[in-house]
């Protein structure tokens, strides 16, 4: 009591910044292009956002269809769980289910019912099934074709402000620039 008090306190402060010459420097820029194929691409996109789907009833099953298809595998002449569908959406071409299935529905009628004989592969999921033939019964309900609109001054028109395709691919082309150029 009754002396004066002394403490020490630790503070961070701004460091001196002394700059170095930065007037007069060029920078580099390289310019960006945008070829057909981008744009193209980037049409084929808004094509396919805008496809519609077609019944189709006059012919048998092709690749690159969406059926609806039922079916039951069995293995050894039993059913094995998870074998079983009776509205199993799938597009002909996929390789979205056991190798070689998809292509021998390729020609099934609709309403026919077709043996496809598959081998599920070594490093199956199920183990019990891994390695194993197989035998599904499969009767195809619908066919359907995935119909994408024209590229004509109608589609641009739809989906863009513009009137015109050519308006609309060069929108496309700048956005493209502009993304490019951001990067």
């Amino acid at each position: 009591a009754g002396k004066p008090v002394i403490f020490t306190a630790t503070v961070a402060t701004r460091p001196e910044v002394t700059l170095g010459e930065y007037k007069g420097l060029e920078v580099e820029s390289k310019p960006v292009e945008v070829t057909e194929e981008e744009i193209l691409a980037e049409l084929k996109k808004e094509q396919e956002k805008n496809a519609t789907m077609k019944t189709v009833d006059d012919r048998a099953v092709e690749d690159g269809d969406i059926i609806e298809l039922a079916f039951e595998g069995f293995v050894d002449g039993v059913p094995f769980e998870g074998g079983k569908s009776d509205n199993y959406p799938l597009t002909i071409g996929s390789h979205s289910f056991i190798p070689g299935f998809e292509e021998q529905l390729i020609g099934a009628a609709i309403g026919e019912e077709k043996n496809v004989n598959v081998t599920f592969p070594e490093e199956y999921h199920a183990k019990e099934l891994a390695g194993k033939p197989a035998v599904f019964k499969c009767t195809v309900h619908t066919i359907k074709v995935k119909e994408l609109p024209e590229l004509d001054d109608d589609f641009a028109k739809d989906v863009s402000e513009f009137d015109t395709l050519e308006e609309y691919k060069k929108e496309i082309k700048d956005n493209i620039e502009k993304r490019k150029a951001d990067a």
